[in-house]
Formats: C-alpha cells, sequence, structure tokens
C-alpha cells in the first residue's frame, strides 16, 4: 500500500516535509471530484476519508466507490466520533456503511 499519511517532523524540522506537501499540491490536493474518479478508474485503489471535511466528500465517494472507500478519522487531530457520525449520516444502515466503517479495510489486512 502507498499514500501520504501523518507527516511528523522532529522539532524543528518542519522543512523536512515541504517537498512531500509540495508534491501532494501537485497533484489534485482537495479536490475530491479527480480523487474519486482516479480511484474509480484504478482497481487496486482506495480512497480513505480521514481528511474529508465536507459532507459533499463523503456522500460522492461513498455512492460512487462504495467497497473501496475507506473510514478515517485524522486522529488525533480530527475526532473519530463526528467522522463516523459523518458516514453515518450519509449511509443507511447495512452492508454499504457497514463495508465503509470497516469491513473492507478487515478485508485488505485478511481479517474478513
Amino acid at each position: 500500500m502507498r499514500g501520504i499519511g501523518e507527516l511528523t517532523p522532529p522539532p524543528g524540522g518542519a522543512g523536512l516535509v515541504e517537498p512531500v506537501l509540495r508534491a501532494a499540491a501537485d497533484h489534485g490536493g482537495l479536490n475530491w471530484m479527480q480523487a474519486v474518479e482516479l480511484v474509480r478508474e484504478t482497481p487496486s485503489m482506495y480512497l480513505e476519508l480521514s481528511t474529508a471535511g465536507i459532507v459533499f466528500a463523503v456522500r460522492l465517494a461513498i455512492e460512487e466507490i462504495p467497497d473501496r472507500t475507506l473510514f478515517g478519522s485524522d486522529a488525533p487531530y480530527g475526532d473519530p466520533v463526528l467522522a463516523r457520525a459523518l458516514v453515518e449520516r450519509v449511509t443507511g444502515p447495512g452492508q454499504v456503511r457497514d463495508r465503509v466503517l470497516g469491513g473492507t479495510m478487515a478485508e485488505l489486512v485478511g481479517l474478513g
């Protein structure tokens, strides 16, 4: 698996992550529509929701790529309860919600 997750530089070393942030900005940044489209077109790719700050992004991802959308909360910086509530708000009870909230990840790591 590849991706950009939490970047925690040592004290005084914030400049060390600047090249990574620049590269990420060059590849779409916060454009959720492009991210969903890219994942939809790339069967081996998944979209993790930890930085989804708007309802539209979560709803779009789950509607378009329900089997490849993964719950994330960005904890400790984000609130896992609010992130879960957002997923629950845009889904009904059932298989899609269960997959997003952990079922798909369980399959990926061999637990499901």
